[in-house]
């Protein structure tokens, strides 16, 4: 998993406003398969932790095997702006 720059600026800001450590990636099983999550949840016992781009980053045992070619990344598109994730499986 990658994060841009610019996904980093961002989520660094949310840690500060939110007072929390990093984000937390999860996976709920779907009826089209796994559908991955964010959240800034401290990380579960189960959980594989890592620093990406400086970014304390817990990752779900079920969402680890789908994110090898992920990108988090930051994007403005019109009034909205916001992290979305690049190269997610798409199962339907």
């Amino acid at each position: 998993m990658n994060i841009t720059n610019e996904a980093k600026q961002y989520i660094q800001t949310l840690l500060e406003e939110q007072q929390a450590k990093g984000l937390r990636i999860y996976a709920i099983e779907g009826c089209c398969g796994p559908q991955i999550g964010l959240s800034l949840d401290p990380p579960e016992e189960s959980d594989t932790v890592s620093l990406i781009n400086d970014i304390q980053v817990a990752i779900s045992t079920l969402a680890l095997g789908l994110l090898s070619n992920v990108t988090l990344d930051f994007e403005t598109e019109g009034n909205q702006s916001g992290l979305v994730m690049i190269g997610t499986p798409n199962n339907c």
